[in-house]
């Protein structure tokens, strides 16, 4: 009679994880920078219409639980979603420490919704992600192995025309993230290094130069950073704090 009871114990228990009402796991678990609407289906398999991830508008939310991932000592999900614009998949995990892991993402994207700023200056390019591993703690990638492109990059400030396509590769190295910024095409050459730090702090320092397809409003506007070096490169530097 126990090993019957038992049993069905471990069959409650398996269909109460199966079909917990998201809508009742987000109401009581939620981090306070996500917001979602239109919630439905489990904790195991379900979608929300639309809602905010850290500021980012995100919708048609999709998940799905990756059971062997508990095993692990953390819930892992395949979760599909759409900006604005574009499209984003990724699996992401959650630590028992709080570190959230986000592995095999793709995503694409209009480059002037990644920041308010872009959509001000009027900036703009098509975003690609594609990061093997990128782990967040506190807001913040302490681990980052991927690259991102950019490709029909404007900036109405150095031209009216497309300036061209742009990559940059992130890597780790000590607890800090650095990525390797070059052109893959256009009327600019660019070379530099994003640098993040553990405390927040930011730079982007390289050099740029202006080919001979630039037009004249790109080859003035290099001017102000300064002579150029024997092969028309002249140096930038960009700091903060995020």
């Amino acid at each position: 009679m126990k090993r019957y009871i038992f049993a069905g114990l471990i069959v409650f228990l398996a269909v109460l994880a199966t079909t917990f009402p998201a809508r009742v796991a987000y109401n009581q678990f939620a981090p306070p920078d996500l917001s979602l609407t239109g919630i439905s289906g489990s904790i195991w398999n379900g979608s929300a219409a639309e809602g905010l991830a850290a500021g980012a508008y995100l919708r048609n939310l999709n998940w799905q639980i990756q059971p062997a991932s508990i095993l692990s000592g953390q819930l892992a999900y395949r979760v599909s979603a759409q900006p604005a614009a574009g499209q984003i998949e990724a699996n992401v995990a959650v630590a028992l420490d709080g570190a959230l892991t986000l592995s095999a993402m793709t995503g694409s994207m209009p480059l002037d919704l990644v920041h308010e700023a872009f959509q001000q200056a009027g900036i703009s390019g098509d975003l690609a992600l594609d990061f093997a591993r990128l782990v967040l703690r506190n807001g913040l990638p302490e681990d980052v192995e991927g690259n991102v492109t950019v490709t029909n990059f404007f900036v109405p400030e150095l031209s009216s025309a497309r300036l061209g396509d742009y990559r940059a590769e992130f890597h780790t190295d000590s607890g800090t993230v650095t990525a390797e910024v070059t052109d893959t095409s256009g009327v600019l050459e660019v070379n530099g290094v994003v640098t993040l730090a553990p405390d927040r702090s930011y730079s982007l320092i390289g050099n740029v130069g202006a080919r001979p397809s630039a037009p004249p409003s790109v080859t003035r506007q290099l001017e102000f950073l300064g002579s150029p070096d024997d092969k028309g490169m002249r140096p930038f530097r960009f700091e903060g704090s995020l």
